[in-house]
């Protein structure tokens, strides 16, 4: 598949690299020189410098031939134009990332369709649904769902030496619970991503990946060491886009408090939130997180556009008491150490709309893709083709060219969770976990 990328920024250089280690023709445009050079050497695709407006360069670029144009710049309107000129000079499906809600609202003055753009990405919603989805999930790092949300699969840190799974290999945890339908889809052990066999052992401060019914999570829960806690009572750092649309969702069933530094602002969300209690303050001023009783919290989440705030903000909050902090984090190179200095959940604007691309570009037989924020690896919902190779076998003889694991299948309704002896059916959704460089080899398999 032939893909152009316009823009280097966050979004751009990680769907590039994703979509890159997975063999697709890429090229991508970029006007900054310094960010056409970090491209040229830290990935392997076609970096072309200039702007995306200029037809001579989307024909440069080979837009004629291409399959996808997904326009990643900071500035809305140059994306929008940058799709509408690759409408008129291809038959490419066009993507722009869009934050405005009165471009991306389809009951809006002009909607995308009559803009020619076939999927508008706003990546402030994108990653606030995220958000709340774990928020509700308050054991989790990671929580995805699939099959209409009759499976979800959990990022959960074994925190505790005690836990039942510690000091066992998944086949001995699999026997101890042979009533309990989860698998262990990957693990991440000192940063480095494992697809597990029956053989390998779980340790303690491993972060463990475990798909299973939505229904028997909590005895997943206790399994690892957790219990699934209720949540209260919320703190939110914040009153951008990402912290009103949380805190107004949030609001429906607990007790929301949101920080919010600038007091005019603070006094606007006051009059657009019902039953939050907004606070004009400085979020990393200790005395003003103990004067508005953040160790009470059962959850803080810092969401403000500054990574140094909400990093030291969520910190001072552990130190008080709080029990688990989430934080959003704009620049990427601090997601490695968020969970070594004691932050429990990240999230990525630019990871969240990645996600989202990727979700379009492989649509039709796939259904949904994911990626991990935390390990190298990624999740996709397959339809199993009629006479696709993967229904020729049974599971434990099905060998992929790179790490790859059958999470889950849904059967006529029924979730499943694979063993070896397990055949593959034609229609079955199935639920696959991939290293970046298995996942072509992967899709072979399934179409």
């Amino acid at each position: 598949m032939k893909i152009i990328i316009i823009g280097a920024g966050e979004v751009g250089f990680q769907l590039a690299k994703v979509l890159s280690q997975e063999n697709q023709d890429i090229t991508v445009i970029e006007n900054d020189s310094d960010k056409c050079i970090h491209a040229s050497e830290q990935l392997d695709v076609a970096v072309l410098q200039g702007s995306g407006t200029s037809g001579r360069i989307l024909i440069e670029a080979g837009v004629k031939d291409a399959d996808i144009v997904v326009a990643a710049t900071d500035i809305d309107e140059v994306n929008i134009v940058i799709c509408m000129l690759a409408r008129k000079l291809s038959q490419a499906k066009t993507i722009a990332r869009v934050r405005n809600h009165e471009y991306t609202n389809h009951k809006g003055v002009i909607t995308p369709e009559q803009l020619g753009i076939d999927l508008m990405i706003n990546p402030e919603q994108e990653v606030a649904r995220e958000i709340i989805q774990l928020v509700r999930q308050a054991s989790a790092t990671e929580l995805l769902t699939f099959g209409d949300e009759k499976l979800q699969l959990l990022g959960l840190r074994i925190t505790s030496r005690v836990a039942p799974a510690v000091g066992k290999t998944l086949r001995e945890l699999s026997f101890g619970y042979p009533k309990l339908p989860f698998r262990v889809v990957a693990i991440d052990r000192q940063k480095k991503t494992i697809i597990p066999k029956g053989e390998d052992w779980i340790h303690l401060n491993d972060t463990l990946y475990i798909i299973s019914q939505k229904e028997v999570i909590p005895d997943v829960l206790k399994m690892t060491g957790k219990e699934n806690e209720k949540l209260n009572d919320v703190m939110i750092l914040g009153g951008g886009k990402i912290g009103r649309f949380v805190a107004q969702e949030l609001e429906q069933k607990v007790r929301v408090k949101l920080i919010e530094s600038n007091k005019e602002k603070s006094q606007r969300i006051a009059e657009q939130l019902s039953k939050t209690l907004v606070i004009s303050g400085d979020g990393t001023d200790y005395d003003l997180l103990a004067r508005e009783d953040v160790m009470n919290m059962d959850c803080y989440i810092a969401l403000t556009q500054d990574d140094e705030n909400n990093i030291i903000s969520s910190l001072l909050a552990k130190h008080l008491g709080v029990k688990r902090v989430i934080v959003l984090v704009n620049k990427l190179m601090y997601l490695p150490i968020i969970f070594t200095i004691g932050i429990d959940a990240t999230f990525s604007k630019a990871l969240s709309t990645v996600d989202a691309i990727l979700r379009f570009i492989r649509r039709g037989k796939v259904l949904t893709v994911s990626s991990f924020k935390n390990i190298d690896a990624e999740i996709i919902e397959f339809v199993v083709s009629e006479g696709a190779k993967i229904t020729k076998t049974e599971l434990s003889k099905v060998k992929f060219a790179g790490d790859a694991i059958v999470g889950a299948i849904i059967r006529d309704d029924k979730v499943l969770i694979p063993i070896g002896s397990t055949r593959i059916l034609p229609n079955d959704k199935t639920i696959v976990f991939a290293v970046p460089e298995a996942v072509n080899d992967v899709e072979k398999f399934f179409s």
